[in-house]
Parts: structure tokens; C-alpha cells; sequence
């Protein structure tokens, strides 16, 4: 509780004074207000760069890494889910009345209010799509992880939809699962497998990875609204 206190501490400290400027309706906070709802903005350039090395020499040993990267980002969001699902409530920043922050100008007040903020989908999602990169190219992911930090991250923590926690919560289960998903024995078997759908039954794997695609542009929004459907339903709330 000593711990958890002082993080929850930190947390508040670290809202408030954001706050002190996020608060106030300028320009540059509604600009950061629109780049925070652009999901498909802000997870387009990751997508790019898998579809790039999907098609690239050695082709087989890249698409096991970038299929294997995919089954990351959805491991991840299982994992990110369940424990929003699992743990207490917990109200954004932007919502809780014990802090009393301004809304930032453009931000409507019902955002994500009846999500739970802790850990953060977005922090999970991206650490993953950083994952991705890893054995792919070091360098872009370098580049990935800078840019996750400063344009999707940050953001997120300057609005107040999100305590520091709840990001650094995120992204350490984020990179969990792309760990797992590239660690033997999983990645010598999915990845191979994934590899040879795609050459063999090549109309049905697209047609899914098209599927799959959206989603991940998308932030998965509709799965994590299901989710959140389906505990309300499980909890007699709807």
C-alpha cells in the first residue's frame, strides 16, 4: 500500500500540472486534442512498414517476424483487457473529481468515460507495435518508439485521459506480449505456420488480414467496446 500510494501520489501530482496548460484553450492543446483521436494517424506509419518488409528479400524469415509481431499486438490487447476487466475501476484523470482538472478545449467530457484508465490500451498497442519492429530493424524500431512516446503517449498524459501509471502500466505488458510472441517456442511455430497459409491459401489469409488490419488501424475500438459490453452484461450493469 506504501508503494501504490506514492504512485498514486506521483500520478496526481503529474495531472495537476499538466493540467495547469492542457487546461487552457489555446491552438497548439486543441491540435493535441485531434492527433489523440487520429488512430488510424497515429498506427498507419507501423502498418506501412510491416506491409514493406512482408514483401521484402528474405521474404520468408520476414514474414514470420511481422506475423509473429501481429500475434503480439493481439496478445497484448487479451492481456491489456483482461486486467482492465479484472482490477477496480479506475477514472481518468479528466474525470475524477478528487483533482478537479479543466476540460482541455475540443476534448468532449464523455471520453472513454465509462473505460477504466489503468493499464492503457494505447501504451500496450503501440509497445507491441515497437515489438514488431525489433526483429525486423533495430533502428526503425529505435524510430518507432520514439515516435509512439512523443505522438501517441505524451498526448495522452498531457490531456489527462491517462495517469503516468496507467501508461507505464500499458507498455510494460505491451512489450510482455511482443516478447512472448517472439520467444521460442511460440515464434517457431506460428510464425512458420502463418508463413505457409499465406502462400498456399493465399484469397482467405488476405481477405483475413484485411480484417485484421482495420482493427489494428482502428485501435481495435469495436473489440474493446465488446469487451466492455460484456462486462456490463457479466456485472448486471446493462
Amino acid at each position: 500500500m506504501f508503494l501504490i500510494d506514492h504512485i498514486v501520489a506521483l500520478d496526481h501530482h503529474v495531472a495537476t500540472a499538466l493540467n495547469t496548460w492542457a487546461g487552457q484553450p489555446t491552438v497548439l492543446n486543441r491540435l493535441v486534442v485531434r492527433l489523440s483521436e487520429a488512430n488510424w494517424l497515429k498506427v498507419t506509419p507501423f502498418v506501412l512498414v510491416a506491409a514493406w518488409y512482408w514483401n521484402c528479400e528474405p521474404r520468408m524469415a520476414n514474414r514470420k517476424d511481422v506475423a509473429n509481431g501481429f500475434v503480439g499486438i493481439a496478445l497484448a490487447l487479451v492481456l491489456n483487457r483482461a486486467l482492465q476487466l479484472a482490477l477496480p475501476f479506475r477514472p481518468r484523470p479528466i474525470h475524477d473529481a478528487l483533482l478537479g482538472l479543466d476540460l482541455p478545449a475540443g476534448l468532449t467530457p464523455e471520453i472513454l468515460g465509462g473505460w477504466s484508465s489503468f493499464p492503457s490500451d494505447h501504451a500496450a498497442i503501440f509497445a507491441a507495435l515497437v515489438g514488431l519492429l525489433v526483429p525486423l530493424s533495430r533502428r526503425l524500431a529505435r524510430l518507432g518508439l520514439a515516435y509512439a512516446i512523443l505522438f501517441v503517449l505524451l498526448p495522452r498524459l498531457y490531456l489527462g485521459v491517462h495517469n503516468l501509471s496507467d501508461l507505464v502500466a500499458g507498455f510494460a505488458i505491451g512489450a510482455l506480449a511482443a516478447w512472448i510472441a517472439h520467444a521460442r517456442p511460440l515464434a517457431n511455430h506460428v510464425g512458420p505456420a502463418v508463413e505457409r497459409l499465406a502462400r498456399l491459401h493465399p484469397a482467405p489469409f488476405y481477405t483475413v488480414g484485411l480484417l485484421m488490419l482495420t482493427q489494428v488501424v482502428q485501435m481495435f475500438g469495436d473489440v474493446r467496446q465488446y469487451g466492455s459490453i460484456a462486462k456490463g452484461l457479466l456485472a448486471g450493469t446493462l
